[in-house]
């Protein structure tokens, strides 16, 4: 793990550079949760680097409508490419499907996805599908829809496909040992008030661990039984950045004062952490399931995330976790199912 003020100095001053401008010519974008913060950034970014079409989604039109002004009034290039607003709710399991299924009817070629859109909560909230928020929307739903587009990147995606998935480096240093950690029934016990974490790891960095778990084994789902890899899958880490998602945070003027002064030192620019979550739409075949981090290089995320994702107790866990959450998603969405068994065939 990185020092700290190493950490602060890379997040902050150590930028990822932009590709060349004409990169992305002729390719289909398509970021959840783009109507603020990192995926209003990154939309930017794409129609700069040439992209012919950017899709974003918000929880409603209007909001969807007002940041495709914003990301108009941002674009720096001559003729940039089309801004499509779509409405996606990830509170519900119907409403992602619905999405989902909306996407692949409509849209017959995609180069990259990035699921970006999540939630970061500071107090208990039961979501409505029955399990806790911040797990239900960040891990269950993001789960639930890569899941579902998945088979459509692979053949809207013409073999060449990219799906990135927001993650965080949360999720490195959460210890899944028994008496730290839930051996079964995760969800369930995450979706317990009494269950609510008074310190860290807070809910957020649990939820990020679930997800990492479950598009370890997405990425699975992507490579034939030959070999052959037809979409490629990565994970990913803008690092700390300065965006609305510590909103909650603010529960007095005295801790909104406190929020801003902390991410002004500390994070980088949501232009700046966008710049990192562009790259997943360049990786290769051979990068896929890789995880793109954002302040480490791979050998060091590797040993970071040798005790809870690599050791045997982390395949084992992983393995837990996954079965767990296709349990959920089958019993709502039979969809999930084929995929999964088709893609083992």
């Amino acid at each position: 793990m990185l020092k700290f003020p190493k950490l602060i100095y890379a997040n902050k001053f150590s930028l990822t550079p932009l590709p060349p401008p004409g990169t992305f010519a002729n390719h289909t974008i398509l970021i959840t949760g783009g109507t603020s913060g990192l995926g209003l950034a990154t939309a930017v970014h794409f129609l700069n680097l040439g992209a012919s079409k950017v899709i974003i989604t918000g929880r409603t039109l209007a909001k969807g409508e007002a940041a495709k002004k914003s990301i108009e009034a941002q674009v720096q290039v001559k003729d940039a490419g089309e801004i499509e607003v779509r409405v996606l709710d990830m509170s519900t399991f119907a409403g992602i499907k619905e999405f989902a299924d909306k996407v692949k009817e409509e849209m017959k070629s995609v180069d990259y996805v990035l699921l970006n859109a999540g939630l970061l909560a500071t107090a208990f909230r039961m979501g409505r599908e029955g399990y806790e928020e911040t797990i239900a929307v960040n891990c269950l739903g993001t789960a639930l829809l890569a899941i579902l587009l998945l088979p459509w990147v692979k053949t809207a995606g013409r073999g060449n496909g990219h799906l990135g998935v927001v993650t965080s480096g949360l999720h490195r240093g959460i210890d899944i040992s028994p008496g730290k950690w839930p051996q079964k029934d995760f969800f369930t016990h995450f979706s317990k008030e009494e269950n609510w974490p008074k310190g860290t790891p807070n809910m957020y960095a649990i939820s990020k661990l679930l997800i990492q778990y479950c598009v370890n084994e997405i990425s699975k789902l992507a490579v034939d039984k030959n070999g052959t890899v037809h979409a490629i899958v990565n994970p990913l880490c803008p690092g700390m950045v300065k965006t609305s998602l510590a909103r909650d945070y603010r529960t007095s003027a005295i801790m909104g004062v406190a929020v801003d002064i902390f991410m002004t030192a500390v994070m980088k620019s949501t232009e700046g952490g966008a710049r990192r979550l562009v790259i997943p739409a360049l990786t290769t075949k051979e990068e896929n399931g890789k995880y793109i981090s954002d302040s480490q290089s791979h050998d060091e995320y590797l040993a970071a995330v040798q005790s809870n994702i690599l050791s045997p107790e982390g395949h084992k866990m992983q393995k837990q976790v996954w079965e767990e959450v296709l349990s959920i998603l089958e019993q709502k969405v039979p969809e999930v199912k084929e995929i999964v068994t088709s893609a083992a065939e």
